[in-house]
C-alpha cells in the first residue's frame, strides 16, 4: 500500500473517529472502532493476522499481531481517556517509562509487557485509540522501565510524525525490523547518526578515459557482438549453442533444495530432461491424460531456450506433426495484469488459428464446423421455420450469430478450437507459458488456473511452464499448486565458458559467412597508432579476442560467472565491461588480433578492466554487480569490515555443509554471533540489509526478496567471490581503499596523499593497500571485540590475514599476481567424459566447481589403468595457459560397473550423445558417442541392441561406462 496511502486512509479514519468520541465509552468500542481499523486499513495487517484474548501465563493479551511466521507486537487496549498520562506536548516525544509523565501508564506499560515476555514478542503497545505508548518490552543489559517509549498523545501527533509511527507498527516494515533501528537510535544514540563520509578520491578525481576514434567505434562493434552473444536478436543462435547440461558442472544449491524439499516431484537427472519431456509428450499423443510440467531453473540457465530447442531439434518429427505448440510470453503482455488474461486469451486464439488455418484465418466452414451443434440445435429449435422456408437465409443469420459468439464470447471461442484440434484434429495442444516470473504471485496464481481450466474441459492438454527457483518456490506455497499434479525437471546453469565458446564458434561461423557475401563498399578503414590498418567490416572476427580472454583461459569466465550468480545474461554484460574497458586499450586488441599474436590478458589487465570500466578508478554503483564490500552506512555506526564479516561466517558455513539447509543461518542466530562479539544488532542488519540487496546473500525462502528477521540465509556465488577478491585481489583492495567513502576524514586524507605522492605508481599503490588495510582492522577494534572461541576462529584469522597481506614488508605486488600452478591437491572427480580413442576427456571437480582436462599419458605416468566414463578418480589440479588440467591420478576406483543387454532408444547424432534402454534394470542410460570407434559413429541407428558396462551414481541415473 506505502506510507503515503495509508497517511490518506489514517486521516480518515482519525476524522470519523474524532466525530464521535463521545459515543465510544467501552474498551470494546475502542478496538472495534479506532485500533482494529487502524491495524487493517492503515497498517496493512490482515484480520488472520490478529488474535484476541491470546491466553497466556500472564492472562490474557487484547490484541497479539504477527504474520503466521513471527509475531511482531502485543497491544493492550484501554477505553478513551482511562490511560491518564497527561503529556506536556501534543507531538510525538519519548519519555523514560519509568519517569513521572509515564507513571500514571506504568501498570498497563508493564501488563503489556508481562503478555510479551512468555512468548518472545519484542514490541509492546498501551493505547485507547487516541494515546499510543509503544515500547520494547525488554532490552539488552538492562531493564526496560529505565529506557523511553515513544509515546503519541493525540491522533494529529500520529498524522504530524505517521512515518515514524508507519515504521513501527506496520506490516511492511514490521518484517524488515525497522523498529530496532528506530530504538535504537533512542536507547543508544551513539550508535545511530548521521554523518558525512567522504573517499580519498572524489567524484571528481575519477574521470571517464578518452578514447581514440577507432575506439569508439571498436566499442560499437562489440556493443553489437555483446549483443549478438546475448542471441536477442537471433533466436537460431539461442538454440545452436544451447550448452547441454550434461556439460554443466555449476552445482546449484538453490535447486537442490527445490529438487528435495518444495516441488516433490522435481527429476534430478538434468541429462534426462529432454528425454523425460518427450515421453511425457509422447504418452500425452497417446491417449493419456494431460499433465502440467515445470521447467526449473536459475535465471541464465536457458529454459526458455531448451524448449525452443526440444520442439524444433528434439522432439520426434512424428510426434511433433501431432502437436499444435502455443507459446505464451508474459514479457509481450503490457504489464496491467487487469487485462493480462484478455490478452493471454487473444494470443492462444491468434496462434492456434495459425496453425490450423490458410494463412491464419478461418474460413465460413471452418467457423460453422466450430459450431456445429449451435447450427444443428438452431435449425431444429428456433429458427427451424426459417431453416425449412429458406436455408440460405438460415445460414446469413447464423453467421452473424457466428460473429457475435467469436467476437463477443473471446474463452468460448477459444475453448471451441481447443476442442476441434483434440476431437476433430486428433492433435494435443501444448501450451508454453513464458516469463512469467516477473509477474505478481497472485496473477500467476490466475494464469495457472485459467489453463487448468483449459485442460480439465478438453482433457488432451499438456502445460508446461518455465519458472526460476523464486517463483517455483514461492509457487509451491500456494494451495492451488497441490490441487493438480503436476511433473518438474530442473536445469542447472550451464559453465560460463562452455557458453562463450560455443556462441563464439556460431558467430564466428555468420560473420565469414556474411564477409563472403558482402561487397568491401562504404567499409572504413583505421590506422592505429602502432601504424597497422585495420577494416571495420572485419572486426565481427574479434571473436579471437573474447576467446582469448573468456574461452582460452578459466579464470575470466569462471569470475564474472560467480559475480553474476551465474545469470548468463548478467554475465555477458559484465565480459562486455572488460573488453571495452579502456583499460585493455582495444588498439592493443586490434594489433594482436592482425599479427597474430592473440594472447589473454594478464590477470592484473582483466581485475583492472572489471572494476574499472571506462573510468580512472572504481565508481561505486557504476556496475550494481560490483559491491564495495567496506562502505559503512552513514546513519549507523559500523565497522568497515561488517561485510567482510558476514560473508565470512557464512562462507565457512557453506564450506562445512554436507547438504543445502546447512548452508543457512538464521537472522536471529547472525544476529546473536556478531552480539556476541558485541556488534550492535542495527550495524548488523543493515550490513544483512546491504548484501542481499547486492546478491551477495540469498534467502531460504526465495519468494521474500526483502529482509526480515524470519529470514534464513546463505551465502552466494557473487557473495564467496566478493570475499575472495575484496580481501585477496590487489586491485580490487586498493580501488576499494581509493573510492570507499570513510567516516574518518584524516584517514582518507592520508590515504590520498599516499597515492598522489611522488614514486613509482606500484610503490604508492602499496603503500595505499597497506594505509587501508591498518584503517579497516583499526577501526574494526574499536566496534567489536573477538572471542576467543573455536566458532570465531575465522573471524580473529580475518584482520591478522588482511594485515599481513597487504604489508610492503610481507610480499611485493607481483607476488600477489601469480595465480597458483597447483589449485588442488588430492580431490575427488568424476570422469565426464573420456576418448580413448583421441586419447583425452574431462573430469568434473564437484569442489572446484569446475571441470579439468585428463590426457592420457596422465594415465600413463603413475601406471594406471584406462578410465571410462563416470569412473571416480582422485587427482591434483593445475592450472596452465589454457585453463585447469589433471597433472597427476592417485587412483581410480575399482569397476563397480554392472555388464548387460541393452538397446539403443534415441540418438543424437549432432550433439554426440543418445540413450541406450536397459530391460533388465528398466531403465535408460546416457551414453556418449566417442565410445564407439569413429568408423562405427555414423552408423549407429536406433533399435541396435549392444552389451554395455553401466555405472550408476549416486542418484540412481545410469551411464554407459564402456560398449564391451
Amino acid at each position: 500500500m506505502g506510507v503515503d496511502k495509508a497517511f490518506e486512509i489514517a486521516q480518515a479514519v482519525f476524522t470519523e473517529a474524532g466525530t464521535r468520541l463521545q459515543k465510544i465509552r467501552s474498551e470494546e468500542d475502542t478496538k472495534i472502532q479506532v485500533i482494529t481499523r487502524i491495524l487493517t486499513e492503515v497498517l496493512g495487517w490482515d484480520h488472520g493476522d490478529m488474535s484476541a484474548e491470546q491466553p497466556n501465563e500472564n492472562g490474557f493479551s487484547d490484541y497479539l499481531v504477527g504474520d503466521g511466521q513471527r509475531k511482531a507486537f502485543v497491544i493492550e487496549a484501554k477505553k478513551i481517556g482511562a490511560i491518564g498520562v497527561s503529556s506536556q506536548t501534543t507531538s510525538k516525544s519519548y519519555y523514560k517509562i519509568s519517569g513521572p509523565v509515564l507513571k500514571p501508564a506504568l501498570i498497563g506499560i508493564k501488563q503489556a509487557a508481562s503478555y510479551c515476555h512468555p512468548l518472545g514478542v519484542p514490541l509492546a503497545v498501551l493505547t485507547d485509540g487516541v494515546l499510543w505508548i509503544i515500547f520494547l518490552p525488554w532490552v539488552p543489559q538492562a531493564s526496560y522501565i529505565e529506557r523511553q517509549a515513544i509515546v503519541f498523545p493525540t491522533m494529529q501527533a500520529v498524522l504530524d510524525d505517521f512515518s515514524v509511527f508507519y515504521e513501527l507498527l506496520s506490516k511492511e516494515h514490521s518484517a524488515m525490523g525497522t523498529y530496532r533501528v528506530i530504538f535504537d537510535s533512542i536507547h543508544e544514540n551513539r550508535l545511530v547518526l548521521d554523518r558525512e563520509l567522504s573517499a580519498p578520491l572524489s567524484a571528481s578525481d575519477n574521470r571517464i578515459v578518452q578514447k581514440s576514434g577507432l575506439s569508439f567505434d571498436l566499442e560499437n562493434v562489440f556493443d553489437g557482438f555483446f549483443a549478438g552473444l546475448a542471441g536477442d536478436q537471433d533466436p537460431e543462435m539461442l538454440v545452436e549453442c544451447f550448452v547441454e547440461t550434461r556439460e554443466s558442472r555449476i552445482a546449484d544449491f538453490s535447486l537442490e533444495r527445490l529438487t528435495k524439499n518444495v516441488l516433490g516431484n522435481i527429476d534430478p537427472s538434468e541429462r534426462d530432461v529432454g528425454q523425460g519431456l518427450e515421453a511425457i509428450v509422447q504418452g500425452a499423443v497417446a491417449g493419456e491424460l494431460g499433465q502440467t510440467v515445470f521447467i526449473v531453473g536459475p535465471s541464465g540457465a536457458g529454459k526458455s531456450t531448451f524448449l525452443e530447442r526440444f520442439f524444433s531439434r528434439t522432439l520426434a518429427p512424428e510426434t511433433r506433426a501431432r502437436c499444435v505448440v502455443v507459446k505464451i510470453d508474459a514479457l509481450d503482455a503490457s504489464g496491467d495484469e487487469s487485462t493480462a488474461l484478455h490478452w493471454v486469451t487473444e494470443r492462444a486464439i491468434s496462434s492456434i488459428e495459425r496453425a490450423l488455418f490458410d494463412d491464419g484465418i478461418p474460413a465460413w466452414n471452418d467457423l460453422q464446423g466450430l459450431y456445429q451443434l449451435e447450427y444443428v440445435r438452431r435449425s431444429k429449435g428456433v429458427d427451424s421455420a426459417l431453416y425449412n422456408r429458406d436455408k440460405a437465409a438460415f445460414k446469413e443469420k447464423f453467421a452473424g450469430y457466428v460473429e457475435e459468439q467469436v467476437e463477443r464470447d473471446r474463452e468460448g471461442y477459444l475453448r471451441r478450437l481447443l476442442t476441434n484440434v483434440v476431437k476433430s484434429r486428433k492433435k494435443l495442444p501444448i501450451f508454453f507459458v513464458d516469463n512469467t516470473d516477473e509477474f505478481s504471485l497472485t496473477f500467476k496464481t490466475s494464469l495457472f488456473q485459467y489453463f487448468q481450466a483449459m485442460r480439465r474441459e478438453i482433457k488432451h492438454c499438456l502445460l508446461i511452464f518455465p519458472a526460476t527457483d523464486r517463483s517455483a518456490w514461492s509457487f509451491s506455497k500456494t494451495d492451488i499448486f497441490n490441487i493438480y499434479s503436476s511433473k518438474s525437471f530442473f536445469l542447472p546453469t550451464p559453465s560460463p565458458r562452455e557458453v562463450f565458446r560455443k556462441r563464439i564458434e556460431y558467430i564466428r561461423r555468420k560473420a565469414n559467412s556474411d564477409d563472403q557475401d558482402s561487397d568491401s563498399a562504404g567499409v572504413r578503414d583505421y590506422v592505429t597508432a602502432r601504424g597497422i590498418r585495420v577494416s571495420i567490416r572485419n572486426l565481427q572476427a574479434f571473436a579471437s579476442v573474447i576467446e582469448s580472454v573468456f574461452v582460452n583461459q578459466d579464470y575470466a569466465a569462471k569470475r564474472v560467472g560467480e559475480l553474476a550468480n551465474y545469470n548468463m545474461r548478467k554475465a555477458l554484460g559484465l565480459a562486455k565491461r572488460v573488453i571495452t574497458s579502456s583499460v585493455l586499450n582495444l588498439e592493443d586488441l586490434v594489433r594482436s588480433y592482425v599479427t597474430g599474436d592473440m594472447a589473454a590478458p594478464s590477470p592484473v589487465h582483466f581485475s583492472n578492466a572489471l572494476i574499472k570500466g571506462d573510468y580512472q578508478h572504481f565508481k561505486p554503483g557504476d556496475e550494481p554487480l560490483l559491491f564495495p564490500v567496506f562502505q559503512v552506512d552513514s546513519t549507523v555506526r559500523q565497522s568497515p569490515l561488517i561485510h567482510a564479516r558476514i560473508l565470512t561466517l557464512l562462507s565457512d558455513l557453506t564450506r562445512g555443509a554436507t547438504e543445502d539447509a546447512e548452508r543457512y543461518m538464521s537472522v536471529n542466530s547472525i544476529l546473536a554471533y556478531f552480539g556476541v562479539m558485541s556488534v550492535a544488532e542495527a550495524a548488523t542488519q543493515r550490513g544483512l540489509e546491504a548484501l542481499l540487496l547486492s546478491g551477495l546473500l540469498e534467502p531460504y525462502d526465495l519468494s521474500k526478496k526483502d529482509y526480515s528477521d524470519d529470514q534464513r540465509l546463505a551465502i552466494t556465488f557473487s557473495g564467496l567471490a566478493h570475499l575472495d577478491l575484496s580481501i585477496y585481489n590487489p586491485v580490487f583492495f586498493e580501488q576499494f581503499a581509493l573510492t570507499t567513502r570513510l567516516p574518518d576524514p584524516e584517514a582518507a586524507e592520508e590515504i590520498r596523499d599516499a597515492y598522489l605522492a611522488n614514486g613509482s605508481l606500484i610503490a604508492r599503490l602499496e603503500r595505499v593497500r597497506e594505509l587501508f588495510a591498518a584503517y579497516l582492522c583499526d577501526e574494526d577494534e574499536r566496534h567489536l571485540k573477538v572471542p576467543q572461541r573455536e566458532e570465531f576462529r575465522s573471524q580473529a584469522a580475518l584482520c591478522t590475514e588482511i594485515r599481513g597481506r597487504w604489508s610492503t614488508a610481507k610480499a611485493t605486488s607481483e607476488e600477489h599476481w601469480q595465480l597458483p600452478d597447483v589449485v588442488a591437491e588430492a580431490v575427488a572427480g568424476i570422469v565426464e567424459s573420456f576418448d580413448r580413442f583421441r586419447g583425452y576427456g574431462f573430469v568434473d571437480v564437484p569442489s572446484l566447481r569446475d571441470s579439468a582436462f585428463l590426457h592420457a599419458r596422465i594415465l600413463e605416468q603413475g601406471n594406471l589403468p584406462e578410465v571410462h566414463d563416470g569412473d571416480r578418480i582422485v587427482c591434483d589440479v593445475n592450472r596452465n595457459e589454457k585453463g585447469l588440467v589433471v597433472s597427476r591420478v592417485l587412483s581410480v576406483e575399482p569397476d563397480k560397473s554392472t555388464k548387460t543387454l541393452g538397446r539403443i532408444v534415441k540418438l543424437f547424432p549432432d550433439r554426440g550423445y543418445g540413450f541406450i534402454n536397459v530391460p533388465e534394470l528398466g531403465t535408460d542410460a546416457f551414453f556418449h558417442y566417442h565410445l564407439f570407434k569413429p568408423d562405427e559413429r555414423d552408423g549407429l541407428t536406433e533399435g541396435t541392441e549392444l552389451v554395455v558396462e553401466l555405472r550408476t551414481d549416486e542418484r540412481g541415473r545410469a551411464q554407459v561406462r564402456r560398449i564391451v
